[in-house]
């Protein structure tokens, strides 16, 4: 080999190093447009076990959500499902409209920027009807404008064909703008299935396909009952990639509101919190004023100097006290006990494996009106164990024995540590004779 070829090797040895380096980079280039935060490629997409929050108000008010925001995360949501501002048609739209329209714009824009620096994304919800030809342009208009994915509440009127038809097109729009943009769709249509790929394909493809970017939401209906409920559920749990919606199927759910969150929160990897009563989200305090510079005391006047020669005694120095800050404002802290309960239910699905990805078992204990599930993690340790949640439906107290049904499912145990209740009663319970007061629920690990 020549010299000069030699000589040509180590740029060469550059390149291909800056060229091994160059994707390192690339992930931050998802970050540069609000709701995109986190959104890169991973080995499991952020909405697998993510916690989204439904606010049914039809024109929110994004400076005041704004506001709420710490308190939003305090509560333990991932994402926010809100009805973006109406877009007024150009042709028709006056000064005044296009002013109005214009601020809401920035209104909502500012608040997902607020929410993306907490690490809460924004979705949209967005009606899809057979006359609405502006569809395809309003779904474009919003995922291009930085939301983290679309609800698609489609019209009860449109065919099984034609839902299906509007839910493939918009997946298909959600994959080809950058992020991990996803579309939730309501209904039990059932996803298109996914052409068959090879173990070692990219999670980024997996990631961005139109069939990976889609969770189905499926809505409990009937009477709130066990034996309504159970089947219900058992269904949700079967189905990959979906989300329950427990927003009170027969109307109010009264005293079953902290049921029905239970059973939102705890059953399928993602959540969707959707209650019957909206949560009570305080405002964050705004922060104190600055002190009013004329309202301060003269500086102390300069001593003269004494002629020479004069004795002065020693005076010991001492410095002056200074004010000390004020600290900043902590996050407020939700007074309204549905929303307590809530927030311990967010902080228990994404801190339990068991609840969170394990496999559910529902157990069958209709006639005393009582949903029961086993979650049982796929390798149960010691720091690890099966937790079996329990919701009393019925406004008597009941008494349950869970030993069979733990030994039917291979499960060794004597009794069940206390992770969360809704009762103000302490310790464990023993298997044998759990107990549960009207419309409780009670969370427990089975130990031995």
């Amino acid at each position: 080999m020549s010299p000069e070829a030699k000589g040509r090797r180590w740029p060469l040895r550059a390149v291909a190093s800056l060229l091994l380096l160059a994707p390192t980079f690339a992930p931050a280039q998802v970050l540069a447009h609000p709701g995109w935060m986190r959104s890169h490629s991973a080995e499991e997409p952020w909405h697998k076990r993510a916690i989204f929050y439904q606010l049914r108000d039809a024109a929110p008010d994004f400076k005041a959500l704004s506001e709420r925001l710490d308190a939003m995360q305090s509560t333990g949501i991932d994402a926010i499902i809100v009805t973006p501002p109406a877009l007024p048609s150009l042709s028709g739209a006056s000064a005044d409209q296009a002013i109005a329209a214009q601020a809401a714009l920035d209104a909502f824009d500012n608040f997902t920027r607020q929410a993306t620096a907490r690490g809460i994304r924004v979705l949209a919800t967005l009606p899809a009807t057979h006359s609405d030809t502006d569809f395809a342009a309003r779904a474009r208009f919003w995922l291009t404008r930085g939301v983290a994915g679309l609800r698609l509440e489609i019209s009860a009127d449109v065919n099984s064909q034609d839902r299906a038809a509007i839910a493939a097109s918009v997946r298909s729009l959600a994959a080809s703008i950058p992020g991990q943009r996803i579309v939730l769709v309501d209904g039990e249509e059932a996803a298109p299935e996914q052409p068959a790929t090879p173990r070692k394909a990219s999670a980024h493809r997996a990631a961005t396909s139109p069939t990976s970017s889609q969770l189905q939401i499926i809505t409990l209906t009937g009477p709130l009952t066990a034996a309504a409920l159970r089947p219900q559920i058992s269904r949700a749990l079967a189905a990959p990639d979906t989300l329950l919606d427990t927003n009170a199927p027969s109307g109010d759910a009264g005293p079953l509101a902290q049921v029905l969150a239970t059973v939102a929160l705890t059953t399928n990897p993602a959540a969707l919190a959707d209650p019957a009563q909206p949560l009570v989200l305080p405002a964050t305090q705004p922060p104190p004023e600055p002190e009013d510079e004329s309202v301060k005391p003269p500086p102390a006047s300069i001593p003269q100097q004494p002629p020479p020669g004069v004795y002065l005694p020693y005076v010991p120095y001492v410095p002056p006290v200074r004010p000390q800050k004020k600290a900043a404002p902590a996050p407020p802290a939700p007074a309204d006990p549905f929303t307590v309960w809530t927030a311990k239910l967010a902080a228990l699905h994404h801190s339990n494996q068991a609840l969170r990805s394990g496999t559910k078992t529902l157990l069958d204990f209709d006639a005393q009106n009582v949903l029961v599930w086993v979650a049982r993690p796929s390798s149960p340790t010691p720091q690890n164990p099966p937790v079996v949640a329990l919701c009393n439906l019925s406004s008597q107290p009941v008494e349950l024995s869970l030993a069979d049904a733990m030994k039917k499912l291979s499960l060794h145990g004597f009794f069940l540590r206390t992770l969360l209740r809704s009762d103000d009663a302490m310790g464990a319970q023993d298997l044998e004779a759990v107990k549960l007061p009207p419309y409780g629920v009670f969370i427990g690990e089975v130990r031995r």
